[in-house]
């Protein structure tokens, strides 16, 4: 299968964010602390950080949900979760073509610019223990504060993507891209999609260095249908995933098992086409597998040759130095192939390196 690997390539290309899309969601945030600071909202250092899909360059296609951490002092703690978003909203009423509200939010504020299509949801914590600990967010309908640790999550998955040579962001990007095609409703949380792919290189349940990125896709697929087909055939229930920082919060807890039984028809359709195109020595044959897949996001062979010659020309500029990059692409010598969640300052800092749903 000569060309699978450029026909990957391209789908990466096809289904990461376009860079006016990142220069969007990379300004408003920073422009939303501007405003916070000179409404002389009271916040302590490190004042703000990007976090979710976003931050963790696991987002695809167009970003829409972009989630920005608000560090508060302390002694917010002593007021009620309720007390502390109203007032978050209050200094942002009246931002400039967004419309904000807390009605429905369970942890943040939420702020809708429709002439972007683009949403940021401001969330409030304390990190009362500093930055190496688990915050405390407020959680409305419970009237508390409760412990997360979205920066801690951010930096296990930099690690574990670095260990196995950028490998393990294009295999979370591809499982997306896959959910988005095969499911328009009924549909997984991209955070869950990406923890149980975190979890599979983590735990040894698949391999991802050394091996094809079809390779890489195809192992997940097996391994979740092999995981789950019990819980398919003979449970009620949908699978108990833990949060990877604190195993005792379950992320899965309001997955409909109606919406799970969903999702294995999808990942056994997926996992047979995903082998046939494995199995055969035809490239034809074995990109007509990968479309049914992917779906209209599959490359044409038009597009997969483009991307042939793109990186044979850019292999070009310093034989035996490219590197992969994390798309799975060809990157000549000196280009970077990881991925960072970097701190964000309260003056404009920005990210480096959706759906807000961690």
């Amino acid at each position: 299968m000569a060309t699978t690997r450029f026909h990957f390539a391209a789908l990466l290309k096809k289904v990461n964010p376009s860079d006016e899309r990142l220069e969007v969601a990379q300004d408003r945030p920073g422009e939303v602390r501007d405003w916070l600071k000179d409404h002389e909202f009271a916040t302590k250092s490190p004042h703000s950080r990007l976090s979710g899909s976003y931050a963790r360059d696991t987002a695809i296609l167009d970003i829409k949900d972009v989630d920005v951490l608000v560090f508060l002092p302390d002694d917010q703690l002593d007021r009620t979760p309720n007390a502390v978003l109203l007032e978050v909203k209050k200094v942002l009423d009246g931002y400039p073509g967004a419309n904000v509200e807390t009605s429905g939010q369970r942890r943040s504020v939420r702020m809708d610019f429709p002439d972007e299509n683009l949403r940021l949801d401001i969330v409030p914590v304390v990190a009362k223990d500093g930055l190496e600990k688990q915050l405390s967010v407020p959680d409305r309908p419970a009237a508390k504060w409760i412990k997360s640790d979205p920066l801690g999550y951010a930096e296990r998955l930099s690690r574990v993507n670095q260990k196995n040579n950028g490998k393990l962001v294009p295999l979370v990007k591809l499982v997306k891209a896959w959910r988005d095609v095969q499911m328009k409703v009924r549909r997984p949380k991209s955070y869950v999609l990406e923890v149980m792919a975190l979890y599979a290189v983590e735990n040894g349940d698949i391999t991802l260095n050394g091996e094809s990125t079809a390779r890489n896709l195809a192992d997940f697929f097996s391994h979740i249908a092999a995981k789950y087909a019990d819980l398919m055939e003979n449970g009620k229930e949908s699978p108990r995933i833990p949060d990877p920082m604190i195993p005792t919060n379950l992320i899965t807890k309001h997955w409909d098992r109606s919406h799970f039984e969903t999702f294995m028809r999808r990942i056994r359709e997926a996992d047979k086409a995903a082998q046939n195109a494995l199995k055969t020595d035809d490239d034809d044959a074995a990109s007509a597998e990968w479309a049914k897949v992917f779906g209209e996001y599959w490359p044409t062979a038009d597009e997969a040759k483009a991307e042939a010659k793109k990186q044979a020309q850019v292999a070009a500029v310093a034989p035996g130095k490219t590197k992969v990059t994390n798309t799975g692409g060809v990157a000549g010598y000196g280009s970077a192939g990881t991925i960072a969640t970097a701190a964000t300052s309260f003056h404009g800092g920005h990210r480096s390196g959706d759906d807000s749903d961690a």
